[in-house]
């Protein structure tokens, strides 16, 4: 078994020298404006908010308020936390008066889930956690083996709404790793705004942009290479939302037969696409888009991501690139 970190796009600020992870750091650069980075750890993965244009109080301020919304989502849907609420609702199979955060992600699903025809579902949970578990011990599962957890897929089974959250069979789980970092974008995105916030960037795992920073140019993010770990295919700009799934993020198979991302209609991991990002209006759908596209290959998946206005870069497993049409892809191969 093979693991990396889920971030396929790595944040390349334009302009301002910034510190090291998990400390303030500011420059300036003749009088343009101050720019504060706060980094840490969330949701399995790197994280990074940098405001701009604000005095160091209030963009102290910003941040916390950030970083604090950040840790919430990670109390509520975060599957490697301890006591959330998505692993007491797993354990259980129902949680009384969820979260919105919940609710809005789950909705989100439904739409992704319907307008795929079944290629996103958050209910492959007990698949996932199944073929983990034999690949830790340096086996995999025989179809028969694996039918019983495969049974447990169907996100038409799971039913919400504001008093609970509830799964028509025993056994059943959902993940919304496919969801959270973009949902948590879109919640930090927000939460910044309000606080008068023009100009940053948000890094949840997926990312979205306000405005531009100091210098007045775009914000980027450089494109990792799927299948070599220190090299990039170019950088792209972000001027909204942008999210990426790679087959190299958590793989069972040297050759990335096996890995993380599961076709639920199927069972198996998808054969066609070795990473794609997806650029959307929201990062939350950006999210789910860039999981789903993944499933659906290059010819469906580009049906989909027209139906909610998105675009995508992506690079099969045979190395061959594609993008749609609309796709920003003037500094990439």
């Amino acid at each position: 078994m093979k693991t990396n970190r889920r971030q396929m796009l790595q944040l390349a600020l334009a302009g301002a020298g910034l510190g090291a992870a998990g400390v303030w750091a500011a420059s300036r650069e003749g009088r343009a404006a101050l720019s504060f980075r706060r980094a840490g750890v969330a949701f399995d993965t790197g994280v990074a908010l940098t405001v701009v244009g604000l005095a160091e109080r209030e963009a102290e301020a910003a941040l916390d308020a950030g970083f604090a919304e950040i840790r919430r989502l990670e109390r509520v849907a975060g599957l490697s936390t301890p006591g959330s609420d998505i692993r007491r609702l797993n354990a259980e199979g129902r949680l009384e008066r969820p979260d919105q955060a919940l609710l809005d992600m789950l909705a989100v699903a439904e739409d992704v889930h319907s307008a795929s025809g079944g290629a996103f579902d958050v209910t492959v949970q007990p698949l996932w956690i199944f073929y983990d578990s034999w690949a830790r011990r340096g086996a995999w599962p025989s179809d028969d083996e694996a039918a019983p957890a495969r049974a447990l897929i169907g996100q038409s089974r799971v039913r919400f709404d504001a008093e609970a959250i509830a799964f028509e069979r025993p056994g059943m789980g959902i993940t919304l790793n496919s969801l959270t970092h973009g949902y948590a974008a879109d919640r930090v995105a927000k939460i910044l705004a309000e606080r008068g916030v023009k100009q940053a960037f948000v890094d949840t795992g997926e990312m979205e942009s306000l405005g531009r920073p100091a210098n007045d140019r775009d914000w980027t993010a450089a494109v990792k290479h799927p299948r070599q770990p220190d090299a990039m295919l170019g950088t792209a700009p972000v001027t909204g939302c942008m999210a990426t799934a790679g087959d190299y993020a958590y793989t069972w198979s040297e050759d990335y037969s096996r890995h993380h991302i599961l076709d639920p209609r199927t069972g198996y991991s998808p054969a066609s696409l070795a990473c794609v990002t997806v650029i959307a209006p929201k990062a939350v759908v950006a999210d789910a888009l860039s999981t789903a596209v993944s499933v659906l290959g290059p010819d469906e998946g580009a049906k989909l991501l027209k139906h909610f206005d998105a675009e995508a870069y992506g690079v099969t497993k045979a190395g061959k690139v594609w993008a749609t049409p609309g796709f920003p892809r003037q500094n990439l191969a």
